[in-house]
């Protein structure tokens, strides 16, 4: 009788040894509260390297390497911009310079090194881009690009392009980084008012404060040319899911209307926003 009582004493004492700890676990905790600067960091880097891709398809195309020779592509390029072809190196460089502003107000310097196996048209010839000393109204760009064609349609006027970065960088004006690792296929139709993208893919680094993150495209994003060319960087529609810090997260570009503004949504909340 005794050594039932002491195991039903012992039993008692261990259940509300359980419940007290699990309570106390459950009191400590704080629910996961939603950082969405790791949103505003990567839009600004996506809207630099959506930039560079116009700049990049300007180049080509008036080089004679794009898609098709035509002059549709101005890539909002400033008069005193110097490119340079190296044919037997396969280089072209991009100069800015110290510095100059461009028709759109986009002040660049530094230099853009694009290096091609040959022309974008032909199915697996690839771009490689690298940077030196490149910036873009005060955002350093660093890291490697690099541009394939996989896919060639020509009665649809279709150009399927992989388009990964690699120990990509991006240096904010007032200091800290956002580093990114991308893997993206981007669909690129041709029209007589210039091209459309359509882009799915992944990326993933390490926003500003260090702290890892991912980002997939789950509804492809749209990017075109006349949009870019009047200033408007980022995608006009399609969403991108963010994981940062354990919470999930989407940025949504809307619609289709060329303008700056998007929605993110996060546990617990939404915040519209307007990209600079």
């Amino acid at each position: 009788m005794n050594h039932f009582k002491k195991f039903s004493l012992l039993l008692i004492a261990l259940i509300a040894l359980i419940g007290f700890s699990c309570s106390s676990s459950d009191g400590d905790s704080d629910p996961l509260v939603a950082d969405t600067s790791i949103v505003l960091e990567v839009s600004e880097v996506n809207q630099k390297f959506e930039d560079l891709d116009n700049l990049t398809l300007a180049v080509l195309e008036n080089s004679g390497l794009g898609a098709r020779k035509t002059t549709t592509f101005a890539g909002d390029l400033c008069a005193s911009t110097e490119i340079s072809t190296n044919q037997e190196e396969k280089t072209i460089v991009i100069d800015f310079g110290d510095g100059c502003t461009s028709p759109n107000g986009v002040n660049r310097k530094g230099k853009i090194i694009l290096t091609y196996s040959g022309a974008l048209l032909i199915p697996g010839a690839s771009i490689v881009t690298t940077f030196e000393g490149y910036e873009v109204n005060g955002f350093k760009i660093e890291g490697t690009r690099t541009i394939t064609n996989t896919k060639l349609d020509i009665i649809q006027s279709m150009i399927t392009l992989a388009v990964t970065i690699e120990n990509g960088k991006v240096t904010f004006p007032e200091g800290g980084f956002v580093t990114v690792t991308s893997d993206q296929v981007r669909e690129i139709t041709l029209g007589n008012s210039g091209y459309e993208a359509s882009i799915t893919g992944t990326a993933s680094g390490n926003s500003v404060s260090g702290d890892p993150y991912t980002a997939t495209i789950t509804d492809e994003l749209k990017i075109t040319q006349s949009c870019i060319e009047s200033g408007v960087y980022n995608p006009i529609s399609g969403l991108i899911e963010f994981t940062y810090k354990g919470v999930s997260m989407s940025l949504d570009y809307g619609t289709g209307d060329c303008d700056k503004s998007a929605t993110i949504t996060y546990p617990g909340g939404v915040k519209n926003i307007t990209f600079d």
